[in-house]
């Protein structure tokens, strides 16, 4: 039989990471811009690498939120799919002694 003190309950779940889901929408913004950069004939004011940086800056950080967003709502559905577990502390019989001796 264990003792009371070596068992406890904890909620176990699987996050996203933000970061991650922000980087994919940079990504994403970026091919977005070079898309809309390559399907508009050329002007004769800007460059085609500068109207690209005009897009970019515009598509990658929209679809950035975008990804921070989805990001939210991946985390949301997550705590909702939470499972309560119980824990419970092994040991070998011996009384932990200082790390590194032994």
């Amino acid at each position: 039989m264990t003792d009371p003190d070596q068992r406890a309950t904890t909620r176990v779940r699987r996050s996203p990471r933000i970061f991650n889901f922000i980087i994919a929408g940079v990504v994403f913004g970026a091919i977005v811009a070079l898309a809309l950069t390559v399907s508009f004939p050329a002007n004769r004011e800007f460059s085609a690498p500068q109207i690209f940086g005009f897009l970019f800056l515009l598509t990658g950080a929209v679809f950035g939120v975008v990804g921070a967003v989805v990001a939210l709502l991946v985390d949301r559905r997550s705590r909702k799919r939470a499972r309560v577990v119980e824990l419970e502390r092994e040991t070998d019989g011996e009384a932990p002694g200082p790390v590194g001796q032994g």
